[in-house]
Protein backbone atom coordinates (compact mmCIF):
# COMPACT_ATOMS: atom_id res chain seq x y z
CA UNK A 1 0.00 0.00 0.00
CA UNK A 2 1.33 3.48 -0.95
CA UNK A 3 2.05 6.14 1.75
CA UNK A 4 -0.30 8.51 2.04
CA UNK A 5 0.26 12.27 1.97
CA UNK A 6 0.54 12.56 6.21
CA UNK A 7 2.96 9.66 6.20
CA UNK A 8 5.44 11.12 4.06
CA UNK A 9 5.06 14.04 5.29
CA UNK A 10 6.09 12.86 9.19
CA UNK A 11 8.85 11.14 7.72
CA UNK A 12 10.18 14.30 6.20
CA UNK A 13 9.98 16.22 9.05
CA UNK A 14 12.03 13.57 11.45
CA UNK A 15 14.60 13.92 8.64
CA UNK A 16 14.69 17.71 9.00
CA UNK A 17 15.38 17.55 12.84
CA UNK A 18 18.62 16.32 11.63
CA UNK A 19 19.46 19.55 9.71
CA UNK A 20 22.74 21.61 10.46
CA UNK A 21 19.97 25.04 10.64
CA UNK A 22 18.55 25.38 14.11
CA UNK A 23 15.65 27.21 12.57
CA UNK A 24 14.97 24.28 10.31
CA UNK A 25 15.18 22.18 13.13
CA UNK A 26 12.60 24.18 15.43
CA UNK A 27 10.20 24.52 12.06
CA UNK A 28 10.29 20.13 12.11
CA UNK A 29 10.14 19.70 15.91
CA UNK A 30 6.92 22.86 16.01
CA UNK A 31 5.29 20.87 13.14
CA UNK A 32 5.80 17.03 14.40
CA UNK A 33 4.35 18.36 17.79
CA UNK A 34 1.23 19.68 15.91
CA UNK A 35 0.68 16.29 14.58
CA UNK A 36 0.55 14.57 18.07
CA UNK A 37 0.20 10.62 18.05
CA UNK A 38 -0.08 10.69 14.39
CA UNK A 39 3.77 10.76 14.70
CA UNK A 40 4.01 8.36 17.27
CA UNK A 41 4.51 4.92 15.71
CA UNK A 42 7.67 6.84 13.33
CA UNK A 43 9.47 8.95 16.57
CA UNK A 44 9.00 5.61 18.28
CA UNK A 45 11.06 4.02 15.63
CA UNK A 46 13.65 6.56 14.80
CA UNK A 47 13.98 7.63 18.55
CA UNK A 48 15.25 3.61 19.21
CA UNK A 49 17.45 2.69 15.90
CA UNK A 50 18.04 6.05 14.17
CA UNK A 51 22.20 6.44 13.57
CA UNK A 52 22.00 9.96 13.89
CA UNK A 53 22.21 11.08 17.14
CA UNK A 54 20.71 14.45 16.32
CA UNK A 55 17.38 12.99 15.29
CA UNK A 56 17.51 10.52 18.13
CA UNK A 57 17.52 12.82 20.68
CA UNK A 58 14.99 15.57 19.01
CA UNK A 59 12.24 12.47 18.37
CA UNK A 60 12.90 11.11 22.24
CA UNK A 61 12.27 15.22 23.49
CA UNK A 62 9.27 15.20 21.09
CA UNK A 63 7.55 11.89 22.11
CA UNK A 64 8.24 13.48 25.76
CA UNK A 65 6.22 16.79 24.89
CA UNK A 66 3.64 14.23 23.09
CA UNK A 67 3.04 12.42 26.17
CA UNK A 68 3.14 15.01 28.64
CA UNK A 69 0.07 17.16 26.71
CA UNK A 70 -1.99 13.34 26.62
CA UNK A 71 -1.40 13.56 30.06
CA UNK A 72 -2.64 17.30 30.44
CA UNK A 73 -5.85 16.41 28.62
CA UNK A 74 -6.42 13.48 31.02
CA UNK A 75 -6.42 16.52 33.74
CA UNK A 76 -8.97 18.39 31.65
CA UNK A 77 -10.85 16.01 31.40
CA UNK A 78 -11.05 15.09 35.16
CA UNK A 79 -11.32 18.48 35.91
CA UNK A 80 -14.84 18.44 33.88
CA UNK A 81 -16.41 16.26 36.61
CA UNK A 82 -18.67 17.63 39.16
CA UNK A 83 -17.14 15.52 41.42
CA UNK A 84 -13.03 15.98 40.96
CA UNK A 85 -11.04 12.89 42.75
CA UNK A 86 -8.41 13.41 44.36
CA UNK A 87 -6.56 9.67 44.21
CA UNK A 88 -7.42 9.30 40.67
CA UNK A 89 -5.38 13.12 39.85
CA UNK A 90 -2.82 12.22 42.23
CA UNK A 91 -2.03 8.92 40.18
CA UNK A 92 -2.14 10.65 36.86
CA UNK A 93 0.29 13.19 38.49
CA UNK A 94 2.42 10.46 39.28
CA UNK A 95 2.40 9.66 35.50
CA UNK A 96 4.47 12.54 34.76
CA UNK A 97 7.66 10.55 36.29
CA UNK A 98 6.31 7.46 36.17
CA UNK A 99 4.73 6.81 32.65
CA UNK A 100 4.03 2.78 33.38
CA UNK A 101 3.10 2.49 36.81
CA UNK A 102 -0.17 0.02 37.11
CA UNK A 103 -2.28 2.21 39.45
CA UNK A 104 -4.57 -0.66 40.24
CA UNK A 105 -1.48 -2.45 42.17
CA UNK A 106 -1.69 1.07 44.02
CA UNK A 107 -5.34 1.43 44.32
CA UNK A 108 -5.16 -2.06 45.84
CA UNK A 109 -2.56 -1.28 47.92
CA UNK A 110 -4.76 1.60 49.42
CA UNK A 111 -7.39 -0.57 49.52
CA UNK A 112 -5.51 -3.27 52.00
CA UNK A 113 -4.25 -0.55 54.29
CA UNK A 114 -8.22 0.35 54.71
CA UNK A 115 -9.17 -3.19 55.32
CA UNK A 116 -6.46 -3.16 58.19
CA UNK A 117 -7.17 -0.04 59.25
CA UNK A 118 -10.80 -1.12 60.27
CA UNK A 119 -9.96 -3.90 62.16
CA UNK A 120 -7.78 -2.05 64.31
CA UNK A 121 -10.63 1.07 64.83
CA UNK A 122 -13.75 -0.75 64.25
CA UNK A 123 -14.08 -1.68 68.28
CA UNK A 124 -13.52 1.87 69.12
CA UNK A 125 -16.53 4.41 69.61
CA UNK A 126 -14.94 7.21 71.11
CA UNK A 127 -13.70 9.49 67.93
CA UNK A 128 -10.11 10.51 69.27
CA UNK A 129 -8.96 7.00 70.14
CA UNK A 130 -10.19 5.67 66.68
CA UNK A 131 -7.91 8.79 65.19
CA UNK A 132 -4.43 7.52 67.59
CA UNK A 133 -5.31 3.94 66.70
CA UNK A 134 -5.11 5.18 63.42
CA UNK A 135 -2.55 7.16 63.30
CA UNK A 136 -0.53 4.25 65.37
CA UNK A 137 -1.47 2.04 62.35
CA UNK A 138 -0.39 4.17 59.99
CA UNK A 139 3.10 5.49 61.06
CA UNK A 140 4.10 2.96 63.67
CA UNK A 141 3.13 -0.34 61.90
CA UNK A 142 2.75 0.69 58.68
CA UNK A 143 6.06 2.97 59.24
CA UNK A 144 5.20 5.81 56.77
CA UNK A 145 7.38 8.88 57.90
CA UNK A 146 8.31 11.93 57.09
CA UNK A 147 11.22 12.03 54.88
CA UNK A 148 13.87 14.77 56.42
CA UNK A 149 17.14 13.70 55.13
CA UNK A 150 15.67 14.30 51.60
CA UNK A 151 12.39 16.51 51.79
CA UNK A 152 13.14 17.90 48.17
CA UNK A 153 13.54 14.11 46.55
CA UNK A 154 10.72 14.61 43.77
CA UNK A 155 9.78 10.81 44.70
CA UNK A 156 8.39 12.21 48.16
CA UNK A 157 5.65 13.73 45.97
CA UNK A 158 4.46 10.99 44.13
CA UNK A 159 1.65 8.82 45.14
CA UNK A 160 3.14 5.47 43.95
CA UNK A 161 6.65 5.86 45.41
CA UNK A 162 5.21 6.85 48.65
CA UNK A 163 3.24 3.86 49.12
CA UNK A 164 6.53 1.82 48.09
CA UNK A 165 9.24 3.42 50.26
CA UNK A 166 6.56 4.35 53.22
CA UNK A 167 8.44 7.95 52.69
CA UNK A 168 6.55 11.32 51.61
CA UNK A 169 6.38 15.01 53.03
CA UNK A 170 3.55 16.33 54.36
CA UNK A 171 0.94 16.91 51.73
CA UNK A 172 1.43 13.10 50.10
CA UNK A 173 1.28 11.62 53.65
CA UNK A 174 -1.98 13.25 54.11
CA UNK A 175 -2.86 12.62 51.04
CA UNK A 176 -2.37 8.72 51.83
CA UNK A 177 -4.06 9.19 55.04
CA UNK A 178 -7.03 10.95 53.78
CA UNK A 179 -7.52 7.98 50.72
CA UNK A 180 -7.51 5.79 53.61
CA UNK A 181 -10.48 7.83 55.93
CA UNK A 182 -12.35 7.91 52.62
CA UNK A 183 -12.51 4.27 52.35
CA UNK A 184 -13.81 4.05 55.86
CA UNK A 185 -16.18 7.53 55.60
CA UNK A 186 -14.03 8.90 58.35
CA UNK A 187 -15.01 13.41 58.29
CA UNK A 188 -11.39 13.80 57.35
CA UNK A 189 -10.19 16.90 55.48
CA UNK A 190 -7.03 18.20 53.91
CA UNK A 191 -5.89 21.54 55.24
CA UNK A 192 -3.63 23.72 53.16
CA UNK A 193 -1.95 25.02 56.25
CA UNK A 194 1.21 27.80 55.55
CA UNK A 195 4.54 25.94 55.40
CA UNK A 196 2.76 22.88 56.09
CA UNK A 197 0.06 20.51 55.04
CA UNK A 198 -2.08 19.14 57.82
CA UNK A 199 -5.35 17.56 58.31
CA UNK A 200 -8.89 18.06 60.21
CA UNK A 201 -10.60 15.29 61.90
CA UNK A 202 -14.40 16.37 62.51
CA UNK A 203 -16.81 14.60 65.07
CA UNK A 204 -19.29 15.94 66.65
CA UNK A 205 -19.15 19.57 68.18
CA UNK A 206 -15.11 19.05 67.56
CA UNK A 207 -12.31 18.64 65.93
CA UNK A 208 -8.67 17.78 66.21
CA UNK A 209 -5.99 18.51 63.47
CA UNK A 210 -3.24 15.53 62.54
CA UNK A 211 -0.09 16.10 61.27
CA UNK A 212 1.19 13.53 59.23
CA UNK A 213 4.90 13.89 58.67
CA UNK A 214 5.41 13.85 61.94
CA UNK A 215 3.98 10.33 62.32
CA UNK A 216 0.58 11.56 62.82
CA UNK A 217 0.71 13.64 65.89
CA UNK A 218 -2.55 15.19 67.49
CA UNK A 219 -2.32 19.01 67.68
CA UNK A 220 -5.22 22.09 68.87
CA UNK A 221 -5.29 24.79 67.45
CA UNK A 222 -3.06 26.95 70.01
CA UNK A 223 -0.51 24.26 69.05
CA UNK A 224 -0.89 24.99 65.52
CA UNK A 225 -0.76 28.71 66.18
CA UNK A 226 2.63 28.06 68.19
CA UNK A 227 3.73 25.97 64.68
CA UNK A 228 3.71 28.72 62.61
CA UNK A 229 5.21 31.17 64.78
CA UNK A 230 8.40 28.69 65.07
CA UNK A 231 8.02 29.10 61.13
CA UNK A 232 7.76 32.58 60.91
CA UNK A 233 4.36 32.72 59.49
CA UNK A 234 1.13 34.71 61.79
CA UNK A 235 -1.73 32.58 62.95
CA UNK A 236 -5.36 33.52 61.44
CA UNK A 237 -8.06 31.30 61.33
CA UNK A 238 -8.32 30.87 57.72
CA UNK A 239 -4.76 29.14 58.41
CA UNK A 240 -6.78 26.10 59.35
CA UNK A 241 -9.76 26.19 56.25
CA UNK A 242 -9.98 22.28 54.98
CA UNK A 243 -8.59 22.54 51.37
CA UNK A 244 -11.29 21.41 48.47
CA UNK A 245 -9.53 18.32 46.28
CA UNK A 246 -8.26 20.69 43.58
CA UNK A 247 -6.43 22.97 46.22
CA UNK A 248 -4.28 20.05 47.48
CA UNK A 249 -3.44 18.61 44.10
CA UNK A 250 -2.36 22.56 43.19
CA UNK A 251 -0.57 23.07 46.17
CA UNK A 252 1.15 19.46 44.91
CA UNK A 253 1.91 20.56 41.67
CA UNK A 254 3.63 23.67 42.90
CA UNK A 255 5.74 21.77 45.15
CA UNK A 256 6.94 19.90 41.94
CA UNK A 257 7.58 22.62 40.03
CA UNK A 258 9.49 24.05 42.74
CA UNK A 259 11.12 20.92 42.67
CA UNK A 260 11.69 20.47 38.90
CA UNK A 261 12.54 24.66 38.58
CA UNK A 262 16.33 23.38 40.11
CA UNK A 263 16.52 20.24 37.83
CA UNK A 264 15.91 22.64 34.55
CA UNK A 265 13.59 19.94 33.67
CA UNK A 266 11.14 22.61 31.43
CA UNK A 267 8.67 20.09 29.50
CA UNK A 268 7.47 18.98 33.03
CA UNK A 269 7.29 21.79 34.65
CA UNK A 270 5.52 23.26 31.38
CA UNK A 271 2.59 20.68 31.67
CA UNK A 272 2.41 21.30 35.68
CA UNK A 273 1.88 25.29 34.71
CA UNK A 274 -0.58 24.46 31.97
CA UNK A 275 -2.43 22.07 34.39
CA UNK A 276 -2.52 24.19 37.43
CA UNK A 277 -3.96 27.21 35.27
CA UNK A 278 -6.55 24.97 33.96
CA UNK A 279 -7.72 23.65 38.19
CA UNK A 280 -7.56 27.31 39.13
CA UNK A 281 -9.79 28.41 36.26
CA UNK A 282 -12.44 26.00 37.28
Amino acid sequence: MPENIKTKEIKALITLLGDEDVQVRDIARKRLLGCGDQATAALEKVASIDAEGRIRIEARSILEKNRLNRLAREFYGLNETSDFDLERAAFILARIEYPEIEVAKYTSQVDDLAIKAEKRISCESEEKRRVEMLGKFLFEEQEFKGNEAAYYDPQNSYINRVLERRLGIPISLSAIYLFVAKRLRLPVHGVAFPGHFLLKYDFDADFIFIDAFNRGQVLTISECAEFLKKMGYPFADVSLVPANPKDILARMMRNLVLIYSQNNQTHKIDTLERIFSDLVKK
